[in-house]
């Protein structure tokens, strides 16, 4: 008579099996509290913002934190700041580079990138729109034509003058050109913004929109139009001028 085998469910070892399983399936799966949780994006900007510009392109470096608090990945695609001035006008700023997260000279390209569940984004990003191709076109060959210009001036220069190491002036009708290129492009004024930071992610619903207020004041346009007197010498336009003025508005928070 052959002996009776014990029924599957009453071995411990069966059991000890199913245990490893569970705990390698478990391993692979975002836990419970993840995977309920709906895509959301958490945004908080800092106090204050650097407006500044380029021949009088405007330009706003603004550091911003993003956090995902939600339970998926999320894309983040682009990154947009929207400008409304008190005379009806609109500015609208793309996110173009942000700066080295290890603080070394020179910034990054900002593009598309990907945020995971509870880790955060934190950077110092430059918003500007670029120049159409005749612009740059135009300005490139101008500021060119000056560089030259200068570069002869102080080749002809005496040894006495060039230890001097005083600032060259440029050609008139060529300064006069980067002038009016600057007056073309300016985009500050004084008085009150509203600002709209866009944020365009995947899943739609996870993108966000967060609204604040700032003032220019008329010593913040002075200080920013003062710049382009220093064009003459080349100064904020083939190189960096080290008197370049930036302003520091407050941000008042609307949500």
């Amino acid at each position: 008579m052959s002996p009776t085998l014990a029924p599957f469910y009453l071995d411990w070892r069966f059991w000890n099996a199913v245990v490893a399983v569970l705990a390698l399936v478990l391993s692979q799966v975002p836990p419970a509290r993840l995977l309920f949780r709906r895509s959301r994006l958490r945004i908080q900007p800092y106090d204050r913002l650097n407006v500044t510009h380029w021949l009088g392109n405007p330009i706003v470096n603004l550091h911003v934190q993003l956090l995902n608090a939600g339970g998926r990945p999320i894309r983040v695609h682009s990154l947009v700041l929207e400008l409304f001035p008190d005379d009806g006008t609109t500015i609208s700023l793309p996110a173009q580079t942000y700066a080295r997260p290890d603080g070394a000279p020179g910034n990054f390209l900002f593009t598309p990138f990907s945020l995971e569940p509870d880790k955060q984004w934190t950077n110092f990003i430059a918003f500007f729109a670029p120049l159409s191709m005749n612009d740059e076109r135009s300005s490139r060959q101008v500021i060119k034509d000056l560089r030259a210009d200068i570069r002869a001036k102080i080749r002809n220069l005496s040894k006495e003058a060039r230890d001097r190491d005083e600032f060259v002036e440029g050609d008139a009708k060529l300064v006069e050109k980067l002038q009016e290129f600057f007056r073309s492009h300016r985009k500050w004024r004084p008085g009150e913004y509203t600002a709209a930071l866009k944020i365009l992610c995947e899943p739609e619903r996870a993108s966000q929109v967060r609204k604040f207020r700032f003032t220019l004041f008329e010593a913040d346009i002075q200080d920013l139009d003062e710049r382009a007197a220093r064009y003459k010498f080349g100064a904020g336009a083939y190189f960096t001028d080290a008197e370049q003025t930036e302003v520091y508005p407050r941000i008042k928070h609307l949500d």
